[in-house]
Parts: C-alpha cells; sequence; structure tokens
C-alpha cells in the first residue's frame, strides 16, 4: 500500500509517521497490490485533531474519519473503522459474485463473452396508440416489466417499465 500523508494546520512527527506505516502495513493483506493509494489527512483545529484515512482501490471509495484529543488515538480508532468496512465490502463482494474467501485463490475473469450475439426468437405485435397512464394501467394488466405504446400526444413510440421499488417508470427514447 502506497501511504500518503497530507497534515492541515499539523505536524506529523516522525514517530506518528513510522506508527501510522506500521499500522496500515497491517491492511495490505486487504489489496493484492503495493500500488493501492491510501491517503491519510491530519489537521488540528483548537483542540480538536482529525484524522481521515481514504484508501481508493479499483473504483471503490473506503473511507474513515475520527476526530479526538491526540492523533496516537486517533490512529487506534481510526483504523479498526476502515478494517469493518474493508471487510463488510468483500463479504458484499462474494455473496453478489461468489468470489473466492482467500486474497490468494481470486481469479480474474473478463466480463466480455466471445460468443457471437443470436436473436433467439422474434415476436411482432401491434401497438396501439394510447397517453401514458393508459399505458401504466396496460402494464399492471399483461403483468410484464415493460409495455409499448404510441403516445397519442407526442406521436413517438415510448415505454412504461416497473421499476426495482414497484413504481413506474417511462422511457421515451429520441434521436438527435
Amino acid at each position: 500500500m502506497k501511504l500518503e500523508i497530507v497534515a492541515k494546520n499539523y505536524r506529523a512527527s516522525d514517530k506518528l509517521e513510522q506508527i501510522l506505516s506500521a499500522k496500515t502495513k497491517k491492511l495490505d493483506k486487504y489489496f493484492p497490490d503495493d500500488k493501492t493509494p491510501c491517503k491519510v489527512a491530519l489537521s488540528e483545529s483548537g483542540r480538536q485533531c482529525k484524522m481521515e484515512i481514504s484508501i481508493n482501490y479499483h473504483g471503490t471509495y473506503i473511507r474513515s474519519e475520527v476526530v479526538g484529543a491526540n492523533m496516537y488515538y486517533n490512529i487506534d480508532a481510526c483504523l479498526p473503522k476502515l478494517e469493518r468496512q474493508i471487510v463488510k465490502h468483500r463479504e458484499k463482494l462474494n455473496k453478489s459474485y461468489k468470489m473466492p474467501e482467500r486474497q490468494d485463490d481470486f481469479e480474474f475473469v473478463s466480463a466480455v463473452d466471445d460468443t457471437p450475439v443470436e436473436i433467439a426468437k422474434t415476436k411482432r405485435f401491434e401497438i396501439a396508440e394510447m397517453s401514458a397512464i393508459e399505458a401504466a394501467e396496460s402494464l399492471d394488466m399483461v403483468d410484464h416489466d415493460f409495455y409499448l405504446f404510441v403516445n397519442a400526444e407526442t406521436g413517438n413510440v415510448e415505454a412504461v417499465y416497473r421499476r426495482k421499488d414497484g413504481t413506474i417508470g417511462l422511457l421515451q427514447p429520441y434521436t438527435e
């Protein structure tokens, strides 16, 4: 992990930097490469010391922030929060992608499938001219995820669809 320490209104001592380096190295087990950026922002305002640790790994942004009286105590509060977030994120990935538990077993598979695209079925149907509200009512009657229609007001082919939250959306395609 590539550690970057940024201080604002605060002077980080060499001892603090060594402790930060040693403690953040424990997070290396979660990241396969040494190039993962870990940014530590230290600031002080009055008697309050603020520490922010953020890691950006392949588009995933993991961040922890702690405000306390002492930077050394902040390290001990901030890093466990960050580690819990990393573990939680990895568990989420393991559930959704069925990834192996151990990092050593990761196998990167290309998401691009080389098989040619083939149309399995062609269906022809007549579309009626109606309003968007009537199309939404028809969507409920046919029990599909979407319903194509010609909008009576615009004359364009549009679609209503059922969203994941149960509400109905309207697609209005156009060309420029």
